[in-house]
C-alpha cells in the first residue's frame, strides 16, 4: 500500500525555516567541526547607538582562515567499574534467554563482519550502576572493552569491538559472578546487504518499543557528546553522521551508506531549523526499518495555530526510479518528503490537535530525554541530548543541538535566554515534545490507501510504550514553566552564585555562536562581490528564505537580547523568589541581590572575544562592552551592513572607522521603524507588515 500525496502535496516546496524553500543556496564551506572555549583580555572602544548612512560599499580584504580545532573527544565517565569474574562467563555455556524485563542489546552493523566495527549499546529504565559489561570472543578469551556509560533515563553503556573476529561473541551484563543478562553475536566474513524495498521507500520490519526508543536517545546523546564546557559545531549534519566512533548506526545497512563512495551513492543530510529533528528521527527508522511519516502542515496565522494534512511515509513510492540505489532513495525521501515539507511552523500546533507530528509531554527528567523536541513560539526547534546532574558544587545542566540556516548544528544549554517558551497559544504551542508514534494499518483513519500513520492521543495516554502525553506546560503560566524546569533541573535549592555562574557562562555561549553567523554572512557578502541583499517586509524578517535567512541575524538577536534581559533580571529573583535559593544564615535576598550585581559586572569585564572587522584587523570587545551595546544590537542584524555596525561600534570610534558598507537608506527607515520588536522583546504577529 502507498500512501497519497494528496493534491498538493509535491508541489508546494516549504523552506525549513522559511515561507519558501530555498533552491538556489550557496555551496556549503568545507566541513568543519568547531569546539570553542571562552576566552579574556583586556577592553576595547566601547560604543552603542545606531549607524547613519555613510558612503558606498568597497571591497573588503578577506581574513586569513583558522585551522579548524579537531573534534571533541567524546567524554567518558569517570566510574569504578564493578567487578565481574570472567571464570563465571568463561565456564557458562547455556543459551542466553531473553526476559521481558532485562536490559535490552542492540549490535551494529545489522550483520556483524570482520570489515566493520562490532558495536554494542545496551539501554536500561534502570540504572546499570551494580553491573558492568564483559565481553567473551570466538576462542573463549576475553576481550577488553572501553566502556562509556549514558543516561538517564534511560541508561546505557556503549562498548565496541574495533576489530572482531569471525564467530560469536557473548556480551554479559556481570556483577561478580552472577550474569544478570547476556547476548550472543555472530560475526560472519563479509558484508552483507541490507534487503531493498522496490515499491516504498523502506519497508517496515519492526515498530517502535519502549526498547527501541530507549536506543534512539541513546544514539542522540552519543551523537552528539561533548564536554559540558565546549562549545562543539559541526557543519553539516551528515558530518556527525559519518563519524565512525560516535554513530552507533555507520554503515549499519551494509551499503557503505556514509562512505567512502560516490557523492550519490553516500548519505546526505544537510538540513537547517527545522529539519534537524526530523532528519535524525528519518535516518535512525531507515536504519532499523521502522516506520516514518511526517505531515505537511501549513504556517498558520495570526489568529490561529499550524493545521497538518497530508502525511507521507516510508511506504510512499520511491521519487527515483533508479532501485538499485537504496541510499539515493532515502536522500531524495529526506530532501522532499522532509527538506520540502517541514518547516518552523512544524510542531508548533493547537495544544490538543492530534494531526501532528508531536505531542506535549511532562515537564520531568523521566520524560524528557534525549531525543525529545524543544519548539520555541517562533518557530526554532532544538532536540534535547543530554542531561547533567546537579551536584553539591554545580548546577543541572540539559543540552539540546539545533540546526541553523547556514546548515551548521550547534549545542545550547537549557534556559530562559535560550529556550524561549511564551504561554500565549493564539499561534500554536510550543515546547517540550515526543514524536507521536507511527505505526502500520490496514484501516487508516483518513480512509487512503496509506500503509502508516500516527497514534492518535487517546492511543498515546493508554499506549505502555508510551503513556505521557501532557498539557501541563501549559497550565503553569510563563514564569511557572522556567520555575518548573529550575525544579527539574536543579531537585534541591540552589547556591545563589553558583546558579547565576551559570546563566553568565551560558549568556557567553550565546555570544561565541553569534560569532560563527556573523562571520558566515561575511564570508557569503564577499562570494557575491557584496550584492545587496532584500530586506524582507514586516514579520517576514522573521521567516523567509534565501541569503536573508541563511545570514542575517533578526531572529537569533532577538533570543540574545532576551538573554542579557534575563541575566541582569536574574538578581531581583533572588528577592522574589528566595525558596528557590539556598540562602545561608545572616544573609538576606536583598544582599545576596547586591553580590550578584558585582558577579555580573566582574565577570563580564573579564570575559571577552574577537571578531574580524572590514579590513582584516582584529578587534576584541569585552561582555561589558556588549551589554552596553544593547541598543546598537537592536539594529545589528543586517547583512548588507558592515561587521563593525553588526557589532554595534560606535560612529567616530576607531573600531568603527574601518566600516566600509551599510544597508541602503530604504532599509535603513524600515529598521528603525521595526526596531521595536527587538528594543520591546516582543515579536510582531505572523503576516504583520
Amino acid at each position: 500500500m502507498t500512501r497519497r500525496w494528496g493534491l498538493l502535496g509535491l508541489l508546494l516546496l516549504h523552506p525549513a525555516c522559511g515561507e519558501k524553500k530555498n533552491t538556489a543556496r550557496p555551496p556549503v564551506t568545507p566541513a568543519e567541526v568547531r569546539t570553542s572555549t571562552p576566552t579574556s583580555a583586556s577592553p576595547a572602544a566601547s560604543a552603542s547607538p545606531t549607524p547613519t548612512t555613510p558612503p558606498a560599499p568597497s571591497p573588503e580584504p578577506s581574513p586569513v582562515a583558522a585551522t579548524p580545532p579537531a573534534p571533541p573527544a567524546l567524554p567518558r565517565n569517570t566510574i569504578t567499574e564493578p567487578a565481574a569474574e570472567f571464570a563465571a562467563l568463561a565456564a557458562n555455556k547455556k543459551k542466553c534467554v531473553s526476559k521481558s524485563d532485562r536490559p535490552a542489546f542492540f549490535s551494529s552493523p545489522r550483520n556483524p563482519n570482520v570489515q566493520d566495527p562490532l558495536k554494542l549499546f545496551v539501554t536500561s529504565e534502570k540504572p546499570l550502576t551494580d553491573v558492568t559489561l564483559v565481553a567473551r570472543g570466538p576462542k573463549g578469551e576475553q576481550v577488553e572493552l572501553e566502556l562509556y556509560r549514558y543516561g538517564g533515563p534511560p541508561y546505557s553503556i556503549y562498548a565496541e569491538v574495533p576489530e572482531p573476529l569471525r564467530g560469536k561473541y557473548r556480551f554479559a551484563l556481570m556483577s561478580g559472578k552472577d550474569i544478570r543478562a547476556c547476548r550472543d553475536i555472530a560475526v560472519i566474513n563479509s558484508r552483507v546487504k541490507a534487503k531493498r524495498s522496490v515499491e516504498q521507500v523502506w519497508d517496515a520490519e519492526r515498530r517502535w518499543t519502549r526498547d527501541v526508543e530507549n536506543l534512539y536517545s541513546a544514539w542522540i546523546e552519543r551523537l552528539f557528546d561533548a564536554p559540558p564546557e565546549q562549545r562543539p559545531t559541526w557543519t553539516p549534519l551528515d558530518i556527525v553522521l559519518k563519524d565512525q566512533q560516535r554513530n552507533f548506526l555507520h554503515s549499519y545497512l551494509g551499503l557503505r551508506e556514509e562512505g567512502p563512495g560516490k557523492p550519490n551513492e553516500v548519505i546526505k543530510a544537510t538540513p537547517d531549523c527545522a529539519d534537524t529533528p526530523f532528519f535524525l528521527r528519518a535516518y535512525f527508522a531507515w536504519k532499523l526499518r521502522l516506520p516514518y511519516g511526517n505531515y505537511d502542515c501549513d504556517r498558520g496565522s495570526a489568529t490561529r495555530p499550524p493545521r497538518c494534512e497530508a502525511f507521507v511515509g516510508n511506504d510512499r513510492t520511491p521519487l527515483i526510479p533508479d532501485q538499485d540505489s537504496e541510499v539515493r532513495q532515502f536522500n531524495s525521501f529526506l530532501a522532499k518528503s522532509i527538506g520540502n515539507q517541514v518547516q518552523s511552523s512544524s510542531g508548533r500546533n493547537a495544544i490538543k490537535d492530534e494531526n501532528t507530528d508531536l505531542y506535549p509531554i511532562p515537564l520531568s527528567r523521566k520524560d524528557i530525554r534525549p531525543g525529545a523536541v524543544y519548539i520555541d513560539p517562533y518557530g526554532h526547534l532544538l532536540v534535547v541530548s543530554k542531561w547533567v546532574d546537579q551536584t553539591d558544587s554545580s548546577t543541572g545542566m540539559m543540552f539540546a543541538i539545533d540546526g541553523h540556516p547556514d546548515l551548521s548544528i550547534g549545542r545550547k544549554r537549557f534556559w530562559r535566554g535560550a529556550f524561549l517558551f511564551s504561554d500565549d497559544f493564539t499561534t500554536g504551542a510550543g515546547g517540550f515534545k515526543w514524536f507521536r508514534p507511527v505505526v502500520e494499518t490496514d484501516e487508516p483513519r483518513d480512509g487512503s490507501d496509506a500503509g502508516v500513520e500516527t497514534l492518535e492521543n487517546a492511543d498515546i495516554k493508554k499506549n505502555r510504550t508510551y503513556g505521557n502525553l501532557s498539557f501541563e506546560q501549559y497550565q503553569l503560566g510563563l514564569d511557572g514553566f522556567y520555575d518548573k524546569m529550575d525544579a527539574v533541573l536543579n531537585p534541591t535549592p540552589l547556591e545563589p552564585k553558583g546558579a547565576y555562574q551559570a546563566l553568565l557562562d551560558a549568556l557567553f555561549e550565546l555570544v561565541l555562536e553569534r560569532i560563527d553567523s556573523v562571520d558566515a554572512g561575511e564570508r557569503y557578502m564577499r562570494d557575491t562581490q557584496y550584492a545587496v541583499v532584500d530586506l524582507p517586509s514586516g514579520y517576514d524578517i522573521f521567516e523567509t528564505t534565501g541569503p536573508w535567512e541563511d545570514y542575517s541575524t533578526p531572529s537569533r538577536d532577538h533570543r540574545l537580547l532576551t538573554a542579557f534581559h534575563t541575566v541582569e533580571d536574574f538578581p531581583a529573583k533572588i528577592s522574589r523568589r528566595p525558596e528557590l535559593f539556598k540562602i545561608p544564615d545572616g544573609k538576606t535576598p536583598a544582599s545576596f541581590e547586591a553580590e550578584l550585581r558585582q558577579q555580573l559586572a566582574d565577570f563580564a569585564a573579564a570575559k571577552s572575544f574577537e571578531y574580524v572587522r572590514s579590513d582584516g584587523s582584529k578587534q576584541r570587545v569585552t561582555l561589558a562592552q556588549l551589554l552596553a551595546r544593547k541598543k546598537g544590537l537592536e539594529v545589528g542584524y543586517n547583512i548588507n551592513d558592515c561587521v563593525e555596525i553588526r557589532w554595534a561600534a560606535e560612529p567616530g570610534t576607531p573600531e568603527y572607522a574601518t566600516c566600509k558598507r551599510h544597508s541602503p537608506p530604504e532599509q535603513l527607515a524600515r529598521m528603525a521603524e521595526y526596531r521595536v520588536w527587538w528594543a520591546t522583546l516582543k515579536r510582531p504577529m505572523r503576516g504583520q507588515k
